[in-house]
């Protein structure tokens, strides 16, 4: 327990020292380096015309508190929408981990997958297959496809070809004999399991939530922002431009991190490990053989 909890202590010491590598950080700093420029002109006018003091005796500062609140909730719905979505996208993955071993176990024990390569090779790359086709990688699915001597109509759906190729396997089997009923509807509802699992990333990856909220939440944020040393100049003095870019800091990296988490099958840093996971299924796959009683 000691050592989880130093390990803990440094991680978190090294993201406080190190804040300047986070890909997050590296994005904002153009707009934090533009609002501490904005922020010392208000400044600079409050200074020479106490501009600032004549908008907080209108009410300017209180009116920021509350748009505050407003702000918080609003980031809340963004963040927890945009999670939902990566959180659901894992759980399918999870799913496709477990079902393509299932597949590939049920087949060998039925069958021996020993005797039909490559039945064996397409159950090893779907997930690799699934990963590019939802990062709309057609140029790498098409050198994959190639590798293994399969044809690709442009414009097809390849999962939908690799899932045919497995339907007509295990029909193939049942018609010959070669598997009992029980087995073939276990076969059938393995490999409808792989396309409801395609069909669910699809769906993720298709429907993108309206960017309507987007647009409304950077809007907010930029009115925030930009009002912000109008309401705090005056109290805080030079002190609110570090106020301010922490500030900024959080709640547009929330907003950048739920951007992230929209699509999270591509290649940004928090973004589901697909590739990990398709090279873990495939090596699975292909250690089968290695089980034989």
């Amino acid at each position: 327990m000691i050592l989880g909890r130093t390990s803990d202590i440094r991680t978190w010491i090294f993201h406080l020292i190190f804040f300047y590598k986070e890909n997050i950080f590296r994005k904002l700093f153009p707009l934090m380096a533009v609002l501490t420029g904005y922020t010392l002109l208000i400044m600079y006018l409050d200074t020479t015309w106490h501009l600032v003091a004549a908008i907080i005796d209108r009410g300017l500062e209180q009116f920021h508190i509350i748009f505050s609140f407003i702000l918080a909730f609003f980031i809340s719905f963004r963040v927890n929408t945009s999670y939902g979505r990566w959180w659901e996208a894992r759980i399918l993955w999870g799913s496709l981990v477990n079902t393509c071993r299932n597949v590939a176990l049920k087949f060998d024990v039925y069958v021996d997958l020993n005797n039909y390569p490559e039945l064996k090779q397409i159950i090893a790359i779907y997930p690799n297959i699934l990963k590019l086709h939802l990062r709309k990688d057609n140029k790498a699915i098409a050198e994959e496809f190639n590798k293994h001597n399969y044809e690709l109509p442009d414009g097809d759906n390849p999962m939908v070809l690799l899932n045919h190729k497995l339907f007509v396997y295990v029909n193939e089997l049942r018609k010959d004999n070669k598997i009992s009923l029980e087995q073939f509807l276990a076969l059938d509802q393995c490999v409808a399991g792989l396309m409801d699992i395609t069909g669910g990333c699809e769906r993720i990856l298709n429907t993108r939530p309206p960017s309507a909220f987007a647009f409304l939440a950077r809007q907010a944020l930029l009115v925030y922002a930009l009002t912000f040393p109008f309401g705090w100049v005056d109290t805080f003095g030079v002190i609110a431009i570090p106020f301010l870019l922490i500030i900024v800091y959080v709640l547009f990296g929330l907003e950048v991190l739920a951007e992230e988490m929209e699509n999270p099958f591509g290649l940004d840093d928090h973004d589901l490990p697909i590739d990990g996971i398709a090279t873990t299924i495939a090596k699975n796959v292909n250690a089968i053989q290695r089980y034989k009683i």
